[in-house]
């Protein structure tokens, strides 16, 4: 729909914005991938998930007014676009570059944390990083209570200081906390605040400032869906159909971009196409792995995360099973195949399967085979834990409980 010539600000920037949703609806449903049904109907949530994320990102954060807000992405069903990860509880807090935070809290029973810095995001002209901060170096107190200060000039007192850059002004903090052994874990105490706010900082935006929020909000779905959009595209290398790739139910080499678009720089990811029928199952065998962390999670093609806490799409490196052989072998199919280590999809059929590493010491990449379900323990080692039905009505009960008790549901 054209612009009228004599439209306000903010009527301006909101017709670019719809104009940018309508076209990339339109987009999407004329992509090879959509012509499934079901990969197409995920595709359109996505849509709406990116357009909920712009608002809580872009229009509104109050830079001198500080939070730690989890609506910004992910949750476990509603924000999971960028394939977020199962056992990452994700805070992110948007602040002036030139004004000085201090963030402060307890560890609790944190396994492992990390805090990245960006000049900005997707919204924005630039992602810069300003720093990165590993838990594992950071001061605690014996408690294990901390404090982190960010601002455009450290001071040398001995304290934990990240530089800010005073032209950012909408930097953004990403902290995830890991939650290895879900039950024994408890989100941290964790709070920030400006130290030098303007006595005068507005908490409600001029026209102008809202028209500017809203174009950069327009900015933002039209660098996800692009991001979206070219992942596909990467992975289809031309073919018409989903279904006939070659390299479908096979991980391939690490993503050396992921970084570049806010990925960690400590991680690496090896993702699969998996494509199967319901009476299939593909075997997945990995071998030792020395890593701080890793772990598997399921996904559809858009990049949105499978339901964790429901189903058990996610496996990570302190829930596995091992065999005697200190191979990891998981079994990925639509019903459950009596294995400890089933990776539900949650009737997705045709989606995607990321391979996390933090910290690691080497990738390693796993091979799988495509197997008929109802042969599926020929292929398997005799070792394999299997598991009754009341086992796994269990294991899911207290899967729900200790994840749930990490969001406040």
């Amino acid at each position: 729909m054209a612009i009228k010539k004599d439209a306000t600000p903010t009527q301006t920037a909101w017709q670019a914005y719809v104009n940018a949703l309508q076209e990339q609806r339109e987009k999407l449903l004329q992509h090879p991938a959509a012509s499934d049904d079901d990969i197409r109907a995920q595709g359109l949530y996505a849509l709406h998930s990116q357009e909920a994320s712009a608002f809580n990102m872009y229009i509104a954060p109050r830079q001198q007014y500080p939070a730690f807000a989890q609506l910004a992405m992910p949750t476990p069903m509603e924000y999971s676009w960028g394939m977020p990860c199962p056992d990452f509880l994700s805070h992110m807090a948007f602040i002036d570059g030139a004004h000085t935070y201090r963030i402060h809290g307890n560890k609790k029973t944190n396994f492992w944390s990390t805090l990245q810095v960006f000049s900005g995001f997707w919204g924005d002209d630039g992602i810069g990083v300003l720093g990165h901060l590993d838990f594992d170096e950071l001061a605690a107190s014996q408690d294990g209570s901390f404090e982190i200060f960010l601002g455009p000039n450290p001071k040398d007192d001995g304290k934990q200081w990240i530089k800010l850059d005073p032209n950012a002004r909408n930097v953004m903090l990403s902290l995830r906390e890991t939650f290895y052994d879900w039950g024994a874990s408890d989100p941290m105490d964790l709070h920030i605040e400006a130290l030098d706010r303007d006595e005068n900082a507005p908490q409600f935006f001029s026209e102008a400032e809202l028209a500017a929020r809203i174009d950069k909000a327009r900015k933002f779905v039209e660098y996800n869906y692009q991001f979206m959009i070219a992942a596909l595209d990467k992975i289809m290398a031309g073919s018409r159909s989903i279904h006939e790739l070659p390299t479908n139910n096979q991980f391939l080499l690490p993503d050396a971009t992921a970084g570049q678009h806010g990925g960690n720089p400590l991680a690496a990811y090896v993702t699969m196409v998996y494509d199967l029928k319901p009476d299939e199952a593909l075997i997945i065998d990995m071998g030792p792995v020395d890593a701080r962390y890793w772990s598997f999670q399921l996904g559809t093609l858009w990049a949105q995360t499978t339901d964790f806490i429901y189903h058990q799409s996610s496996i990570n490196g302190h829930q596995a099973q091992l065999d005697a052989d200190g191979h990891f072998r998981a079994v990925l199919s639509l019903t459950d195949p009596g294995v400890a280590n089933w990776l539900d999809p949650a009737g997705v059929a045709t989606g995607m399967a990321t391979l996390r590493f933090y910290k690691f010491k080497e990738v390693v990449v796993p091979s799988t085979k495509r197997v008929p379900l109802s042969e599926l323990r020929k292929h398997l080692p005799e070792d394999t834990l299997f598991i009754s039905a009341e086992q796994r009505k269990h294991t899911m009960l207290n899967r729900q409980r200790a994840a749930q008790k990490r969001y406040g549901h």
